[in-house]
């Protein structure tokens, strides 16, 4: 009788639980709705939707890197009363599987939309949106409480998740520009919602905050995509302003560790090939410095020491926010062997070679470069061989300068031509260059967007447009090709057959990238050879 009274009494007590638990959830729940009429459900969602779902969240994830935070679990049911949610008590970011079935509504963009679904969630955590909201749980009573809980922060924090999240989700390779606008009318009309939902702006106000935030977003992702072309025409130092200006609202692992890449690539701009003749992993291409070294100033030994510090700064935050981040471990290496500092050097690379995933062979590349650099010639020759054999094309190069057979430059074939994208000659716009928007990235600064169907300019203008840069692309769907007939389809090998050898060939995106300074044109293609874009530039000459 006693055993079943304890039964009977922990079985009442585990349904209050239960029901204070629910209730409980739903106060701290960043529900994207409540729906009044939708029951929650903890049965899971079909194993194929999870999957598909789980592997967006995680590439979400693994494009923010920020450690600092525990990452949340991904959990999805087949509720329908959320949409999707962020618990910052549990440390769980849910969506139901009824709002993934909205989003495959989108067809080619279905992936886009769980991608600004979720990046939202995950940008309410990042963000900690649930500050303001706890808080005042905390602290009732006090007057200072009272005008925090009367704020209505809401729709800045969502617009803010639309904003940043999208941003996240970019940078993840999805392309989530317009998407939420799409996809919030067919949430609605998926779980049968009224327009006016309590406690949330009018679907016809959320679509407006989408646009703006879509508008922002517009914003940061010109200023991002400018930094990347920037830092494949050489303009190191300024792109790494553009990633700085990014790093203010959006400060992810990958946009700190480009920003420090750049400041030491501008630092190694100003050794001369006499100083610095090796090449070290972070350089994207070694025959831009080798070949083609600009006008030293006088100070250049400050300067350059001053753009490393500030690159090892950057590379420190990058592994504040993933202290497994490997490739800001080899880029301290690199820059500690630039300032002669080996014990550090060899300190920073040690806890490379521990990362999983590290590469030996760019690992014995910089131990080859501290060796040669102090005069250890016999040891060099030895890692700069191993990692030869390891495939890498770097140590290649090393090797053939420290026999002193060093490569011959790329032959310049040809001189410019006029080269027009979607009827626009890039001379003829700069004689009176008109963007979409201007964006101020830096003090002086100016960049922005000219966009067409197909095509795009990107421009860079500072100091009253005494520096400048702007990229011509002819883009997806273009059909424009160059006077000598490549186009998009065409492939590397016709590249190099019509133009010669590229005077920079980088990695770039999912490929690769070539440049042709004294021809002014660029190619992007993907991993297999093909041509994805192409384009012609101009850049003033510092």
């Amino acid at each position: 009788m006693i055993e079943r009274k304890c039964r009977t009494g922990l079985l009442v007590l585990c349904c209050m639980l239960s029901h204070f638990g629910s209730a409980y959830a739903q106060d701290h729940h960043f529900a994207y709705v409540q729906n009044a009429n939708g029951v929650a459900s903890a049965a899971s969602a079909t194993s194929g939707k999870m999957a598909t779902a789980k592997k967006v969240y995680e590439a979400l994830v693994t494009a923010r890197g920020d450690l600092r935070l525990p990452v949340p679990d991904f959990v999805m049911n087949k509720g329908e009363q959320f949409v999707a949610w962020m618990d910052p008590v549990n440390t769980v970011i849910g969506m139901e599987e009824k709002a993934f079935d909205a989003c495959m509504q989108l067809g080619p963009d279905s992936l886009n939309a769980l991608a600004a679904l979720l990046s939202h969630e995950l940008t309410h955590y990042y963000e900690k949106h649930d500050w303001s909201r706890n808080f005042v749980k905390g602290n009732q009573g006090l007057n200072s409480t009272t005008e925090i809980g009367n704020l209505d922060e809401g729709v800045k924090q969502e617009t803010q998740a639309d904003y940043l999240g999208g941003f996240l989700a970019l940078t993840a390779g999805y392309n989530v520009y317009g998407i939420t606008a799409r996809l919030l009318p067919q949430l609605y009309k998926t779980y049968g919602l009224p327009e006016q939902l309590k406690g949330y702006p009018s679907l016809a106000d959320r679509v407006a905050m989408s646009h703006n935030a879509a508008g922002q977003l517009k914003e940061l992702q010109t200023v991002f995509e400018t930094a990347q072309y920037l830092s494949l025409l050489e303009e190191f130092e300024t792109a790494s302003k553009y990633y700085r200006y990014i790093m203010k609202d959006y400060p992810g692992r990958e946009i700190i560790n480009n920003a420090g890449v750049n400041q030491a690539l501008a630092a190694m701009n100003l050794f001369s090939p006499k100083e610095m003749p090796w090449v070290l992993p972070l350089e994207p291409d070694p025959n831009s410095r080798l070949y083609a070294l600009k006008g030293i100033e006088q100070d250049r030994i400050q300067k350059r020491t001053r753009l490393l510090k500030e690159a090892l700064l950057d590379f420190d935050q990058a592994l504040l926010l993933d202290p497994g981040y490997a490739p800001a471990y080899l880029n301290k290496a690199c820059c500690f062997t630039l300032l002669d500092n080996w014990d550090d050097a060899t300190y920073w690379l040690s806890k490379y070679k521990a990362i999983p995933g590290a590469s030996p062979a760019a690992a014995l590349v910089v131990q080859g470069v501290m060796a040669a650099r102090q005069e250890n010639n016999a040891l060099a020759e030895i890692l700069f061989g191993q990692a030869r054999d390891q495939g890498s094309a770097i140590a290649n190069i090393n090797l053939h300068t420290l026999q002193q057979d060093a490569a011959v430059p790329p032959r310049k074939m040809g001189a410019a031509a006029i080269e027009t994208i979607n009827g626009v000659y890039l001379d003829d716009f700069l004689e009176a260059p008109e963007v979409d928007k201007e964006i101020k990235p830096a003090p002086n600064t100016t960049c922005g967007i000219k966009q067409a169907l197909t095509s795009k300019i990107l421009l860079h203008c500072a100091d009253n447009s005494e520096h400048y840069a702007v990229i011509q692309l002819c883009t997806a769907g273009c059909g424009d090709a160059t006077q000598k007939g490549i186009k998009i389809g065409s492939t590397a090998a016709q590249v190099e057959e019509t133009y010669g050898p590229p005077i920079r060939r980088v990695a770039w995106k999912a490929g690769y990238a070539y440049t042709y300074s004294h021809l002014n044109l660029l190619f992007e293609f993907n991993d297999t050879g093909t041509v994805l874009a192409w384009g012609c530039f101009r850049q003033s000459q510092d």
